[in-house]
This record gives C-alpha cells, sequence and structure tokens, in this order.
C-alpha cells in the first residue's frame, strides 16, 4: 500500500462521518506509513482503528491515527527501532551519519507514541530498543491501544520468517525474535500456534495420531493395536454369524420344508439368498410344469383312447372331452 494509492482511495470516500482502518500487517517502509498517519489525522472523519491480527513495526505508527484504537485479544502488537538496509560500499562517514539519521526516524515514531500513550520519550524509546512485543491485551494496558475486540485472529508460525494471519502472510525474518508469550500462551486464548515447537512437544495422543496416518498394513495395524484388531475382528465374526442364521432361516421358511435338495445347495454348496432361492424354486416349477404336460400326452397315446369311436368328435361342442377333463387338471 503506497501512500499514492491511499491518498487516491481515501479521497474517494468523500466528505464521510467516519472511517473504519482495519489493519493486519507486518509493516513495511516508515516514511509511507508516516504519510498514511498525516493524512488519516488531517482527515474531519472520525478515525477508528480495528487490529485484527497484527500491527507490527510501522503499521503501528498507522495505528496512532486512530480516535480509537481497538485490537483483537488475541491479536499482535509490536514496536521496535528503525533499521535501514545497506546495499552498496560506504566510509565510516557515511555509516554515522546513516545512524543520524537513524536517530532522527525513531525520535519521529516517539513522538508519534507518546501522542498517543502519554508515556515519556526515554520509556518509549527503551521499549523500541527491546523491540516489545505485546498482546492485545497488553497493547491497551500499554496505552497503545484503547479497547479490545471480541475478534478472533487466526494466526499459524509456519517457520521462523513467516506467519500468517487473517490469511495474510507477515514476513518477520528482519524481527530480533517472536516472545515464547505470545506463542500458545495460556493467558492469549486463540493465539497463536507456533507449528515447529509443537512439532517437538506432542503430546503423546499427538504422537500416535501421527503413528496411525504410517500405518499402510493389516500386520502393521495389527502390531500397533493388537486389542483393538482382536476385538474388531471378533465384532466381524459375530455380525457375521447373525448374517448368515438370517439367511439360512430364510430360505426354510420360504421353502416350507419343500423342494430340499435346492434349499440345500441354497444353504451350504452355493449360498444364495432366500430370493435368488425363491427364482430357483419357480423355474423348478416350470420345469416340473412342462414335463408333467409332455407325460400327458404321452399317456393319452398310449391308452389309444384317441382311436375310440366317437372320441374325434367330441363332445356337443367339438372339443374331446378326456381331453378337457385333463387340461382342468393342468398344473398352475
Amino acid at each position: 500500500m503506497t501512500p499514492q494509492q491511499f491518498n487516491k482511495e481515501l479521497a474517494a470516500l468523500g466528505d464521510v462521518p467516519e472511517i473504519v482502518v482495519r489493519i493486519n500487517s507486518g509493516g513495511g517502509d516508515v516514511f509511507a506509513a508516516n504519510a498514511i498517519f498525516t493524512r488519516l489525522k488531517d482527515h474531519t472523519a472520525k478515525i477508528t482503528v480495528k487490529i485484527d491480527g497484527w500491527a507490527a513495526s510501522a503499521a503501528t505508527i498507522i495505528a496512532m491515527a486512530g480516535d480509537t484504537i481497538k485490537i483483537a485479544r488475541n491479536g499482535v502488537f509490536m514496536i521496535h527501532d528503525p533499521a535501514m538496509t545497506v546495499w552498496d560500499t560506504f566510509r565510516a562517514e557515511d555509516f554515522e551519519k546513516m545512524a543520524d539519521e537513524l536517530k532522527v526516524i525513531k525520535q519521529s515514531i516517539v513522538n508519534t507514541y507518546a501522542m498517543k500513550t502519554g508515556m515519556g520519550a526515554d520509556e518509549i524509546a527503551a521499549l523500541m530498543s527491546e523491540e516489545k512485543w505485546w498482546t492485545g491485551d497488553e497493547a491497551v494496558t500499554n496505552g497503545f491501544c484503547d479497547e479490545l475486540m471480541f475478534e478472533e485472529a487466526s494466526t499459524v508460525v509456519e517457520n521462523s520468517s513467516k506467519i500468517v494471519v487473517n490469511s495474510t502472510p507477515i514476513d518477520i525474518s528482519a524481527f530480533k525474535t517472536v516472545p515464547k508469550m505470545l506463542l500458545n500462551s495460556p493467558h492469549n486464548p486463540g493465539g497463536l500456534i507456533n507449528i515447529s515447537a509443537a512439532a517437538k512437544n506432542k503430546p503423546k495422543e499427538e504422537k500416535e495420531m501421527a503413528a496411525v496416518e504410517n500405518i499402510g498394513t493389516v500386520d502393521a495395524l495389527k502390531a500397533a493395536y493388537p486389542d483393538l484388531v482382536a476385538t474388531i475382528q471378533n465384532e466381524a465374526a459375530a455380525a457375521a454369524t447373525a448374517a448368515e442364521r438370517s439367511r439360512i432361516k430364510a430360505i426354510e421358511d420360504m421353502a416350507g420344508g419343500n423342494y430340499a435338495d435346492i434349499v440345500s445347495d441354497a444353504k451350504f454348496v452355493n449360498p444364495c439368498t432366500a430370493e435368488q432361492t425363491a427364482m430357483k424354486i419357480i423355474a423348478e416349477q416350470n420345469k416340473q410344469g412342462g414335463q408333467y404336460i409332455q407325460n400327458r400326452n404321452a399317456d393319452t397315446d398310449d391308452s389309444g383312447v384317441n382311436g375310440v369311436a366317437g372320441a374325434a368328435g367330441g363332445g356337443e361342442d367339438g372339443k374331446n372331452p378326456f381331453d378337457a377333463a385333463i387340461d382342468a387338471l393342468k398344473f398352475e
């Protein structure tokens, strides 16, 4: 965020009664921060600053522009001395001049903090030299913020130089240290999660969970959790036994004591369900019915009844009375 970009966005707001400035930043260029601070202080609107996650380094200068400064309870507020990056070759006199410049810059920041907090310049300068880190509670207690918000900042320490706060990556490689009091602090509920430290000090349950994730075979599972595997196997066997008993009973109930060969085959030789067994019985019944018709016709031919006088003519309606009688007995 450059001062030029900020100025355009600020001007586009027009004459508004209040401006809410939300900050989640690890800082940046002190001159850009001073310019943004000045523009906010010069605006006629009431300035409400809300620190959603972090306000560190130069970002705290912008925060000081707020008529009211709010911070999440598990937010982070950090002040430190300004620093200068050197990329070229310089003489001793050049470095002395740079040091004097840094002293002037620091004093301007001290003045900004003093206007908000009411602290003395020497006290603020000492805190900056210490690179002071505060939780939301402590930032309010020390006068750099006015009140707490009931919002939580989602903050994760990915490694020694990168922290992600509310999905915003913050480079902390230039900071001297991130104090342990801010990492997994019981006094800062919902605060930072130091993944690196957590990996070194995992509780027993987490280590066991990691071991479970590495189990890739049944034998490995049995070796790691023999009692659990035995319980699962016993329960599975009991369930399978109950299911088999239910299947056999359903077949016997459906057959009603008939078709013993089909029932025996369905129960033990070629196991299947009661529904599948019923289909086999129906097929057998159809087969038996067709065989019955064939046997009846053969018996009729063998009896010679078709050669009996008058049989060909049949009854009054022209039908063979013997065939009609036999048809009446046809297996359905």
